[in-house]
């Protein structure tokens, strides 16, 4: 099934592979060609490549035109144009001689855009007017127990090819998804940066690209092999694929019968498509192993109960609503200042979905915009529930129980979000913050000294320290502090902001100063404070004029700052 972004029929002229589609090796193509499937390696073109919203692209891409709707790693080339579309993610070096980018598209690396062509790709054909697809070069590794190459309503002109497809893809032995195959690799230290790689992109909500690094390190044998597979498996239920995500678990059970999370997880998705038969045993071997829990033993009995009432007749069944429809309406209506219309519909997809934890997430927002902070707090612990490792939901939730002065609450809370992972160092930082704002310096400092022993490189716990200190009345400390953070990240606008601002108390160098916030505001545009920064360097460099526009501009993003009304008066006098 293609994705819904994309045409029902293909155009005569063009070749595409479908969402059931996963490749690896190269692929190189002339005119045009859609890809709405997993490809892995190096895409290589002389017309245009369209990545579907299904669409998972890992390695170097180079094209004359490429339009983007989904996830992709790696470099990316376009000759002539890219056009970045809303809900696409690309992490990787971008150079394109023009560029069209959706303020909904998510992007991390850098964006190279050269004052003539990129050196075209060669044309595979020889023939530039060729607009059909090259399959002379292509290596196709298939995934998926006995999954084909599906080409999906190809023109008749491609049937020939597909067939060709089909009988190479016989002669190569099918990989097995589920198991991770292939030859598996013994390096622990592969595995772990894999994780950590999945687990930023579970972060930031890019389950598709979390997926990707999870399914590699899950070939790898070793002792986190259980941990790869078992959130494997979440993220494949999160993206709705239920059939690889028990695909997953059934394997995670034979080899760690014990894993008591991955049975009730496979419960879960047994139950959530009516085979309460195979929901009732998943429960019952949970139970065995831990027999306890009363949670699990809840779920049991709920599911016996339905076996013993039956399914209910055609005319009872509810029409359930898309999740991605209803999250997209909700996202829409908070955008639009309308959260509680926003909060009606997710309470109402709630009704009928009560185990996704994104209508909770979304929930969340909605409630918080309309100053419910009990109502969202308990949106945002519902989250954690569902999705224990959603580290943004940690924030949120800890966000709003330090506006309720729940102060012991919070520390609990960023205690478990760190204990997560050790990347999550950032949670152990709030902590220290939360003593400072409760006035207790020495604690916090204490805090960030321990921690800085064990991660002298991290620019969270620097930049801290340098607040710390600067708060302290230990400006030369502090200077030290945030230098050191520029060492490590030469682009980190709050040292750099920071570094301004002592040119602002001391009244030297003001140039030096001015140059310092621009950067800032060149890495972070329309930030308040950077904002408020550069204008009160041109205020003391005796360019009034220069700093209105600016604090207006803070103004206009934080209204309700009486300060930098303060501040517009001060630069208003000046200017006169």
């Amino acid at each position: 099934m293609s994705s819904p972004d994309l045409p029902i029929r293909p155009e005569a002229d063009l070749s595409f592979a479908g969402d059931s589609v996963r490749l690896e090796g190269a692929l190189h193509f002339a005119g045009k060609f859609l890809l709405d499937g997993q490809f892995e390696g190096e895409i290589e073109g002389s017309g245009r490549l369209e990545l579907g919203s299904s669409a998972q692209a890992e390695g170097r891409i180079s094209v004359e035109e490429l339009v983007h709707h989904g996830s992709s790693e790696g470099d990316l080339v376009a000759v002539d144009k890219l056009d970045l579309r809303p809900g696409c993610y690309h992490r990787g070096d971008i150079q394109a001689l023009r560029v069209q980018i959706s303020p909904k598209a998510c992007l991390e690396g850098v964006l190279k855009m050269p004052d003539s062509r990129p050196d075209p790709p060669q044309d595979p054909t020889g023939n530039r007017n060729r607009k059909k697809l090259v399959v002379g070069i292509f290596v196709l590794f298939l995934a998926g127990a006995g999954a084909p190459v599906a080409i999906q309503k190809v023109p008749l002109y491609l049937q020939a090819i597909e067939e060709r497809l089909s009988r190479f893809g016989r002669l190569i032995p099918t990989m097995d998804y589920s198991s991770a195959g292939g030859v598996p690799e013994k390096d622990d230290d592969v595995q772990d940066e894999l994780l950590e790689k999945a687990i930023r992109f579970e972060r930031n909500g890019i389950f598709p690209m979390a997926v990707t690094q999870l399914a590699k390190a899950a070939k790898v044998e070793g002792v986190k092999t259980p941990v790869a597979r078992f959130r494997l498996a979440k993220n494949f239920a999160r993206l709705g694929r239920s059939d690889d995500a028990i695909a997953q678990l059934v394997n995670l059970l034979k080899k760690t019968p014990d894993h008591i999370e991955g049975r009730v997880l496979l419960g879960d998705l047994y139950a959530r498509a009516e085979s309460f038969q195979k929901a009732a045993f998943a429960y019952a071997e949970a139970i065995r192993f831990d027999p306890a829990d009363v949670v699990l033993r809840r779920r049991l009995e709920k599911v016996r109960v339905r076996l013993r009432e039956g399914k209910p007749a055609p005319g009872e069944v509810k029409k359930i609503p898309s999740l991605e429809a209803l999250l997209s309406e909700a996202e829409e209506l908070i955008d639009g200042k309308k959260p509680v219309q926003a909060a009606k519909i997710l309470r109402k997809g709630i009704s009928l979905m009560s185990e996704e934890p994104r209508l909770y997430f979304q929930l969340g927002s909605a409630l918080t915009e309309i100053s419910n902070r009990d109502g969202a707090i308990d949106a945002y612990k519902k989250v954690i529930d569902l999705a224990p490792d959603w580290l943004d939901a940690y924030s949120r939730l800890g966000a709003l129980l330090e506006a309720g002065r729940r102060y012991k609450e919070a520390v609990v809370l960023y205690r478990r979000a760190a204990a997560l992972h050790p990347s999550n160092l950032e949670m152990l930082v709030r902590i220290a913050r939360l003593e400072r704002a409760r006035g207790r310096p020495n604690e916090a400092y204490k805090l960030l000294l321990k921690m800085r022993k064990k991660h002298p490189k991290s620019k969270e716990i620097l930049l801290e320290l340098g607040m710390l200190l600067w708060e302290s009345g230990k400006a030369k400390e502090s200077k030290e502090h945030f230098r050191e953070v520029l060492k490590i990240e030469p682009n980190s606008a709050p040292a750099l902001n920071r570094l301004a601002w002592f040119h602002v108390v001391d009244g030297k160098n003001l140039e030096r100063g001015i140059e310092l916030s621009k950067r800032s505001l060149e890495i972070r545009p329309d930030t308040p404070p950077y904002l408020d920064t550069l204008a009160e360097l041109y205020f003391r460099d005796k360019q009034p004029v220069k700093s209105i526009p600016l604090i207006q501009r803070a103004i206009e993003l934080e209204p309700s700052n009486r300060y930098y009304r303060v501040q517009l008066d001060k630069f208003k006098r000046a200017s006169r």
